[in-house]
């Protein structure tokens, strides 16, 4: 490892072995969910609901908990979060051993487990700056990547091979184990607070709607989290478009069957644990990062531009995974420079605002340009990711030097580090 590992910290190696169960599991009981409901229905269409449901609570739940970030002990706030999804999954787990299987049973639960997921991006982002150095920080931010990618790939395979010999209850008992592991490591973790936790005496007391709206004023008021969060809007209507329209890329260019989707889905999963791990190597140079965001964007553009010819699976699905890995440095870089330009008082609510920016604009993104493919052909929405690369691109090369000079000091992250071996 090198000397800006954050495996080096102890806190932080804690926080990365919970994160890994916690993770699988999530992406375990998702695969679940969508199996059930495909058994039960045989309907692409209420799959989709059920992914929808499990994502839509963000655009609420996430805010919410944004607040609540930047108000409490956050390694409580995240062993209660573990706790309620193991609750979830121990419920999960009672209703389908003993109640008949329905429809709206199965949607019911995808739901409740789609808004206590939600509540875990504001607190585990802004836990993560606590427990590492600013030197730290994107070797940890680009793990979390990595960890995320994989288990987005290994938990369904995992998950189906344990449907073959454990059937639905096991693969939930799993989960609720993986979920309980990752509670009791956290419980190891050292109390973090936010600045906010304790206000002086002489600080009025705010409720949780002016928390809000002060979190939205600062975020407006600063022109660098303007620029990052219009950043990852952009990119969210290109690469990230690009990969929530993978099934209608591969019945257009291939044969459209599920072996060509699988390729393209491994090939982007694979792009994008690369992206994370590229990340974890950039250290605390602002602009060095900086610098991989513009190449990331211009080399968008470029990766782009060979999927307007008829591709055979191989090569498209070689695109397909840089397309990824851009689409990750994207992502991950804008929120190492957002982890920056925040004040901890903030940084719940800021981070939470920029997750539901980054979770609502590739379902924006996807109606929107598969709207164009499907209306002017799928040729000018190319043009149009293309052109709005192009332009992000030169966009933040021409602020570049803002960021450089606006980054805040180290002490509100390095604060509260506790054991560094």
């Amino acid at each position: 490892m090198s000397s800006t590992s954050a495996l080096h910290n102890s806190q932080f190696r804690i926080y990365f072995v919970a994160s890994c169960f916690a993770t699988m599991a999530v992406w375990m009981i998702r695969f679940l969910f969508g199996w059930l409901i495909w058994q039960q229905t045989e309907s692409f269409f209420w799959v989709g609901v059920a992914s929808t449901s499990l994502l839509l609570p963000s655009l609420i739940i996430t805010p919410i908990f944004g607040v609540i970030s930047d108000r409490i002990n956050l390694k409580r706030g995240m062993i209660y979060w573990l706790a309620c999804q193991s609750a979830v999954t121990l419920l999960a787990i009672g209703l389908l051993s003993f109640w008949p299987v329905s429809l709206t049973l199965l949607l019911s639960l995808t739901l409740a487990f789609g808004v206590i997921a939600a509540a875990g991006s504001p607190l585990r982002l802004t836990l993560i700056p606590k427990l590492v150095t600013q030197d730290e920080l994107s070797n940890a931010v680009g793990l979390g990547a990595m960890v995320f990618n994989s288990s987005r790939i290994v938990a369904p395979a995992v998950s189906a091979w344990c449907l073959t010999f454990m059937g639905p209850i096991g693969v939930l008992s799993l989960g609720c184990l993986a979920f309980l592991a990752a509670a009791l490591l956290n419980m190891m973790l050292a109390d973090h607070y936010s600045l906010t936790h304790r206000p002086a005496e002489d600080v009025p007391k705010t409720n949780g709607w002016q928390d809000f709206i002060a979190g939205v004023q600062f975020s407006w008021s600063n022109p660098v989290i303007r620029l990052i969060c219009a950043l990852t809007l952009i990119n969210s209507q290109v690469a990230r478009s690009l990969m929530e329209l993978l099934p209608a890329l591969s019945g257009l260019f291939t044969a459209g069957t599920a072996a060509d989707l699988a390729t393209l889905t491994a090939f982007a999963g694979g792009g994008s644990i690369l992206g994370g791990w590229f990340i974890s190597t950039l250290g605390r140079d602002t602009q060095r990062l900086v610098r991989v965001l513009i190449g990331a964007m211009l080399l968008t553009s470029v990766a782009i531009l060979p999927l307007l010819f008829a591709l055979s699976i191989w090569p498209m699905s070689v695109f397909i995974g840089l397309i990824s890995l851009l689409m990750t440095l994207l992502g991950t870089g804008s929120q190492i420079l957002l982890q920056r330009q925040t004040q901890d008082a903030m940084r719940g609510r800021v981070l939470s605002l920029w997750i539901t920016i980054a979770i609502a604009g590739p379902a924006l993104g996807a109606l929107i340009m598969g709207a164009i493919a499907e209306f002017l052909g799928f040729p000018v929405m190319l043009a149009l990711m293309l052109v709005l690369s192009l332009l992000s691109t030169t966009w933040l090369s021409r602020r570049r030097e803002l960021i450089y000079h606006s980054a805040l000091p180290a002490e509100p992250m390095a604060s509260t580090i506790h054991t560094v071996t």
